[in-house]
């Protein structure tokens, strides 16, 4: 729907707020066309009790929804049970989609949930990068982690994010959008293809990759220097790529269902 979700989120708060709890609010029309752009908000606002007068009252409705939202063009329909059924509010049902509804969908509570887990990974593991890559990373640097606590850590935390922030952003993330944008989910790697086609992830093979050095670099004896050296450049090189998989799929998820935020691309280092 053509409709952000803040914006879905603060019509059902001031419906709630002025016919009480037990409120429905459909939002019809061309805002529900995704091959349409724009257009009036049109509202169906069934309320269970009866209303002294439901013309008035779908005016301040409309007004409050101005104040909070901007002058934008609603029409609002307002049933109350003396109301007379008229064939539109059979078809804003139907063909509808109810903002009550979901604003409390739980798939989509923990879809939003996982996009600030996502993010937040994201910004600890851009931090990390910083901090360990101002140190000089060579065969010197490597020898002296075992007595520099501040550059043992830093390698770590380093590691643990590269490895944790794939694994939410590949295993979790991505085949969440899926099922949010009705794309069939399968394997894992059946979920990397599909990502890819839809231009959410840069490359299958990158991401595969990825995740081998992060097996290499997490594994459980010590690397030789060289080869945690090479593999610690690799990963970052790779970060930027992680970041724009986030944002590709915030702006899509954003674009085709509302939710989301944009959030900065990756600065360049």
């Amino acid at each position: 729907m053509h409709l952000a979700q803040p914006h879905a989120e603060t019509i059902v708060k001031l419906a709630r707020e002025q016919f009480g709890p037990e409120v429905r609010v459909w939002l019809f029309g061309s805002r529900t066309d995704d091959s349409k752009r724009g257009g009036d908000i049109d509202l169906l606002v069934v309320v269970g009790h009866a209303l002294d007068n439901r013309m008035l009252a779908a005016a301040r409705f409309d007004a409050a929804l101005q104040m909070a939202l901007g002058a934008q063009k609603f029409d609002v329909l307002l049933l109350d049970p003396s109301s007379e059924p008229q064939p539109i509010h059979a078809i804003a049902r139907t063909e509808g989609i109810e903002l009550t509804t979901a604003a409390q969908n739980p798939e989509q509570l923990r879809l939003l949930n996982l996009l600030e887990v996502v993010r937040r990974e994201a910004v600890w593991l851009l931090r990390a990068e910083k901090r360990l890559f101002a140190y000089p990373l060579d065969t010197a640097w490597f020898a002296g982690l075992e007595h520099d606590d501040a550059a043992s850590e830093t390698l770590e935390a380093f590691v643990s994010r590269f490895a944790r922030l794939q694994e939410n952003l590949g295993d979790k993330l991505i085949p969440a959008c899926l099922r949010a944008l009705a794309e069939r989910t399968g394997s894992a790697l059946d979920n990397l293809n599909r990502a890819e086609k839809l231009g959410l992830l840069w490359s299958t093979q990158d991401w595969l990759a990825a995740r081998t050095l992060r097996n290499r670099m997490v594994h459980e004896y010590q690397p030789a220097p060289e080869d945690l050296l090479q593999a610690l450049q690799a990963a970052r090189q790779l970060v930027p790529h992680f970041v724009a998989t986030y944002n590709a799929i915030n702006r899509r998820l954003a674009s085709s269902l509302g939710i989301g935020e944009d959030w900065p691309d990756c600065v360049a280092q």
